[in-house]
């Protein structure tokens, strides 16, 4: 059966939910299975992700009509959409950059240790720490820019806030499964070995939004269009802050 003829099959309740569902991928990128539920503080199954699981068959055939293709990692319970022709992908500046790397990280961390427990959540001042610890952050961080970062991987699905909000050192967040797909293995190693040779003394990317190998870091293929990587205006002063809390400034308005 083709793959209108399958949509054709839909009841017009599920061809609404399906068109639904393919914006929201356009839009966002990745669905995960398991969602954290902020009213009832647990986490729990993602409709979403349930109804594309249903209908992969035809997901998968629709999208590959204007280029797109979904993968699925069912152990983890990831779903994210790619361009074929490595287009569409979504613009990160150098400070989203460093913030995916430093997520990864802590998730890998955290799942090494784990013993039942599958989900991984994170005080920020955790992931702050983290930044500076690694040697790819050695300047402050403007609460603006951070709370837009944060926000901005929320509606991708890659962290949602657990307790607390975003000006608060001690809020807790959780951090995905699909951190692995933003932020894919070989990127990772290829950080770490890096970091091993203290190439990222002086932080991991140029002023011009390039790392020091000149490639430009991408995330998604989400139907955004443009290269990843490239700055936003400097939003951060030259002095390494002495503690943490520091590391957080207000960012200046005119």
């Amino acid at each position: 059966m083709s793959w209108d003829e399958q949509y054709t099959s839909l009841t017009e309740r599920d061809k609404e939910e399906f068109s639904r569902i393919v914006s929201l991928l356009y839009g966002q990128t990745f669905l995960v299975r398991d969602v954290w539920d902020a009213k009832e503080h647990r986490m729990t199954g993602n409709r979403d992700y349930r109804f594309a699981e249903r209908n992969l068959g035809l997901l998968k055939a629709y999208l590959s009509v204007s280029g797109f293709e979904i993968h699925v990692d069912g152990r983890r319970g990831v779903m994210a959409i790619s361009n074929k022709y490595n287009r569409n992908r979504m613009k990160v500046d150098k400070f989203t950059t460093y913030m995916l790397y430093t997520l990864r990280l802590v998730y890998e961390e955290q799942m090494e240790t784990a013993s039942m427990r599958r989900e991984v959540v994170v005080p920020l001042r955790e992931i702050i720490g983290k930044l500076y610890t690694i040697g790819v952050m050695d300047r402050r961080i403007a609460l603006t820019h951070l709370q837009s970062t944060l926000n901005r991987l929320r509606k991708l699905s890659i962290i949602a806030r657990v307790e607390g909000t975003s000006q608060d050192m001690e809020s807790r967040w959780m951090i995905y499964p699909t951190i692995t797909v933003a932020v894919s293995d070989d990127r990772i190693n290829d950080l770490y070995t890096r970091l091993l040779s203290g190439e990222l003394k002086d932080g991991a990317f140029g002023d011009n939004g390039d790392d020091e190998t000149g490639r430009k870091d991408t995330v998604g293929g989400n139907g955004k269009s443009g290269t990843a990587g490239e700055p936003e205006e400097d939003e951060s002063e030259e002095d390494e802050p002495d503690l943490v809390e520091d590391a957080l400034e207000e960012e200046d308005t005119p």
